[in-house]
């Protein structure tokens, strides 16, 4: 299913590969060049998944994370954000945080195209989930 990706980067690296890979995976992307763009474009699109560059001309890509899990219109929107990784070794973090969120390992178009596609299958058995709580309850207040 082709989802709406908005890659948030300035790295040149990143910004040859990543759109491409992405696209060739069926997915459509949106690009933003700076934190503050991509909030104004997440608000605005409600894009699938948010991938964040670390460095960011205006803050960094942390802070970016974090201000879309605060704001009420973006706070269901999973991010990855894309860290350089200092050894091989470094593992994957997924984590909740109101959306999903989790870390890439690498600028390596390969698999950060599975990290995305586990962060959307991650994202999506907890939206299911979250569904199917709401239904649950909703059956439970009217049985009552």
């Amino acid at each position: 299913m082709k989802k709406q990706i908005l890659l948030v980067a300035v790295e040149k690296d990143v910004l040859d590969s990543f759109p491409v890979t992405l696209t060739l995976a069926g997915h459509h992307v949106a690009l933003a060049h700076a934190g503050l763009q991509a909030i104004k474009q997440a608000r605005d699109t409600s894009p699938d998944l948010v991938v964040l560059d670390t460095a960011l001309p205006d803050m960094d890509g942390s802070t970016v994370m974090e201000i879309l899990h605060r704001l009420p219109s973006t706070c269901g929107i999973p991010t990855l954000l894309l860290k350089p990784r200092p050894h091989p070794l470094m593992p994957l973090s997924l984590q909740t945080n109101g959306a999903c969120a989790g870390q890439a390992r690498t600028f390596n178009p390969g698999e950060m195209l599975l990290q995305v596609a586990d962060a959307l299958a991650l994202c999506t058995r907890l939206d299911l989930e979250s569904r199917d709580l709401e239904r649950e309850r909703e059956l439970a207040e009217t049985a009552v």
